[in-house]
């Protein structure tokens, strides 16, 4: 990585409760068991990272 700390976004203690609220409505919605949660994780969050206008975190569409 070429990124130092300084150059990233430090997130509140809002930000990871929404961020952990979304993840459990994800994991519900996509009937994702416990023994998956590491994958889908690292999933939800890359998918959060990159930001796509287009569909939330846990693959919900956000475009009709």
């Amino acid at each position: 990585m070429d990124r130092t700390v300084s150059d990233r976004k430090r997130l509140s203690a809002f930000d990871l409760d929404a961020l952990r609220e979304a993840f459990k409505k994800s994991t519900r919605e996509n009937d994702i068991g416990p023994a998956d949660w590491a994958e889908h994780a690292r999933l939800f969050v890359e998918q959060a990272i990159q930001g796509e206008p287009s569909e939330e975190p846990g693959g919900q569409s956000t475009q009709q």
